[in-house]
């Protein structure tokens, strides 16, 4: 009995570092050039992180049938002190995907994508939840 506390203990310790990530959650994105904007939910996919585009907002913040599923993140991870690359961002409006440039500042995320060292900013999302 004794040995299966002790496993049970170590066994909660060993949980991976991204189950407690704090990009992970509902993010909205920063409104596009018509005003629209989405809701992406990070979470862990394998060792690292993705975003999936969860539900689309017109401008006027009604919902529209959009991309729901949309794989926005991939293979996201962190790089320290708040930084998260190593993954690609794809732009929705054209399906191209790019290096991606994650800085967290608590419930602001600062978002850009990259094309060797030319970094273009795609805007600052906000937690939702």
């Amino acid at each position: 009995m004794k040995r299966a506390v002790i496993l049970s203990g170590l066994l909660l310790t060993a949980v991976p570092a991204w189950a407690a990530d704090p990009l992970t959650g509902m993010w909205r994105t920063q409104a596009g050039r018509d005003g629209g904007y989405g809701h992406v939910r990070i979470a862990p996919c394998g060792d690292r992180l993705c975003g999936r585009l969860e539900r689309s907002f017109d401008a006027a913040g009604r919902e529209v049938p959009g991309d729901a599923g949309a794989l926005i993140l991939d293979g996201v991870a962190a790089t320290g002190d708040g930084g998260y690359g190593q993954g690609r961002i794809v732009n929705p409006e054209n399906r191209r995907g790019y290096a991606a440039r994650l800085v967290l500042r608590g419930d602001l995320l600062e978002v850009a994508g990259c094309v060797m060292t030319i970094c273009r900013t795609a805007g600052t999302w906000q937690r939702v939840d």
